[in-house]
């Protein structure tokens, strides 16, 4: 009954075409590896409240950095210092919702990991063009439909995987490193400051990072979970005592109500059709971020981790769409998952999925202590480099870890290290950096390649031949090094055994195709066909029969290969090997 009830649905959902959506409703919650030995507190694990709420502190502390952003839209806007609160009240709502959202941990939407989001610069630049041509409802209401983007995007995904290979989402998550980095040292050094800096705004900075990063490496228990918020604590610390942070600095504080209800009177929404192609370009460039910032979280939680799960990728998308279009209805920019916040989940071995939550109530909380708001804006520059320069290293790592995970050739090397040439110039000269054209996107390939390579069965070296094709290949398609190793090994002993027993007449041919997931290899020759038998021969068929040690040789590469199948076309024996990827 129920199967005969699915079948309409199933037909009407081809005719709307949202199988896609179906699909993600149905899919089950992705099987991530055991935990990590690396990781305290993994993705399943319900830490001590206190843990949970200093942890949630901790990842609040970075997120609240990227504030930056709106605050800037702020300052262009010329909003008053209670509205300016009250948009960063909204903002921190939006970033609350999108925290819990990408927590879920089952149905079509979040990531189900702990993924704070942060505000980001991909969504400045399209916000100012935004608020120039028609004010902050423009800035909100293409927000919105960036987020409509995301979402339409989340469910095909899945379709689209072989074109994403791990490498790209590894330059994503390096190059967003490398921002964080260059923020940070900008922060430490004094970049930009409005006035001045000295001794005394260097010796905060150093000792903001000096602390962080002392108690992450050498301290043990609370004192290495909490690293973060420590050395935070004691760079605003150091900063009052030397004045970086004026005594005075609070007085922007008084006016402010400690508690009030965030106000949505922002002036509503607008849209515009020039702003269309900006917020897209925005919308696909944090999909793809969004990709790498799952993949990285994946790789802390599962020690066996091969490629990237794409059911988890999907579902934070959809999650990130949906914290989007929030954030335009409440009224505020566009928000992403925090690479930071990814980071310190490396740094402590902390990646519980209950802290998410925490760190969405706390945001949401703060929203209403407007007081509190205000004070975000007063973290000292030298303590949000630091805090940042802790990030990146974590997150550097992370994505040069992504991108080393596969073997690769001399193709994909140039693209790889021009591409981090590229991303690198752009921060050392921004101006330049800007203007690049946009098509220009090296870092795009497929995987999917089509390999063939032709043997002599009298060759003397063709073992040596499919090594050599085997290891090229696995290089132009970017896959990975231990099962390169386990395809050519079993073709070479497949080639020696039919050069040797089936007495081949002219070539052997071996024919491969990749596509990320599978590998499958074809091998077709004229000769004595090769038995490939489920079962072992016994000792007695391998000593005294004919084809005993056929047999054997053929039974140990069905075991090599994940499957097997043989079949004659046109006179000519195939041999056909699948290897999962």
């Amino acid at each position: 009954m129920n199967e005969t009830r699915a079948r309409p649905l199933q037909r009407l959902a081809n005719v709307l075409g949202v199988e896609p959506w179906l699909r993600l409703v149905r899919s089950p919650p992705p099987a991530i590896g055991r935990k990590s030995g690396e990781l305290i507190h993994g993705l399943e694990d319900v830490p001590p409240p206190l843990i949970v709420l200093f942890q949630g502190f901790q990842h609040v502390s970075l997120v609240r950095i990227q504030l930056i952003y709106p605050a800037l839209v702020i300052q262009l806007a010329d909003l008053s210092t209670a509205d300016s609160v009250n948009m960063l009240s909204l903002a921190l709502i939006a970033l609350g919702i999108a925290s819990i959202l990408q927590s879920l941990p089952r149905g079509p939407v979040g990531s189900r990991f702990l993924c704070p989001s942060c505000h980001t610069a991909i969504f400045l630049e399209p916000s100012i063009a935004a608020l120039k041509l028609g004010g902050l409802p423009l800035v909100f209401g293409m927000t919105i439909v960036a987020g409509l983007i995301q979402a339409v995007l989340s469910p095909v995904l899945r379709r689209i995987r072989p074109l994403l290979p791990p490498e790209i989402g590894g330059l994503v998550v390096f190059f967003v490193g490398t921002s964080i980095a260059a923020i940070g040292c900008r922060y430490v050094m004094g970049v930009g400051a409005e006035q001045p800096v000295g001794r005394d705004y260097w010796l905060v900075g150093g000792l903001t990072l000096a602390t962080t990063v002392a108690l992450n490496v050498w301290g043990k228990g609370q004192a290495r979970l909490l690293c973060a918020v420590i050395g935070i604590s004691v760079g605003y610390i150091a900063a009052m005592l030397t004045g970086v942070l004026p005594g005075d600095a609070f007085n922007v504080l008084t006016g402010l109500p400690f508690f009030a209800v965030p106000h949505l009177a922002h002036g509503g929404w607008s849209f515009a059709p020039s702003m269309l192609v900006p917020f897209a370009v925005a919308a696909v460039a944090i999909t793809l971020k969004g990709i790498g910032d799952i993949t990285a979280i994946q790789r802390i939680n599962d020690p066996e981790w091969v490629r990237a799960e794409m059911g988890s990728i999907s579902g934070g998308a959809l999650a990130n769409g949906l914290a989007n279009m929030s954030a335009g209805l409440v009224g505020t920019l566009g928000v992403t998952p925090s690479t930071a916040s990814i980071g310190l989940q490396a740094a402590t071995g902390v990646s519980s999925r209950v802290i998410g939550y925490a760190v969405g109530v706390i945001l949401m909380v703060l929203a209403f202590l407007p007081s509190v708001t205000g004070s975000l804006i007063l973290m000292p520059r030298p303590v949000m480099g630091a805090s940042l320069l802790f990030s990146a290293c974590f997150v550097l790592i992370s994505g040069l870890q992504t991108i080393t995970s596969r073997m690769l050739d001399a193709r994909r090397t140039i693209v790889i290290g021009l591409a981090i040439a590229s991303g690198i110039a752009a921060e050392i000269i921004p101006n330049w950096a800007s203007d690049i054209p946009s098509a220009l996107e090296p870092i795009v390939n497929s995987s999917i390649v089509l390999g063939t390579i032709a043997l002599d069965a009298s060759a003397a070296d063709a073992p040596a031949q499919v090594d050599q094709f085997f290891h090229a290949a696995g290089r132009g398609w970017g896959a990975r090094p231990d099962v390169m190793v386990r395809v050519a090994f079993g073709i070479k002993q497949a080639v020696e055994t039919i050069r040797e027993n089936c007495e081949p007449q002219g070539p052997v041919i071996v024919e491969a195709h990749f596509d990320e997931f599978n590998l499958d290899v074809k091998i077709s020759y004229r000769g004595e066909p090769l038995e490939l038998p489920e079962q072992r021969p016994s000792e007695r068929a391998i000593m005294e029969t004919e084809t005993g040690y056929r047999q054997l040789a053929g039974f140990l590469l069905r075991r090599n290969a994940d499957r097997v199948r043989t079949s004659v076309k046109d006179g000519a024996n195939v041999l056909e090997f699948h290897f999962e990827h």
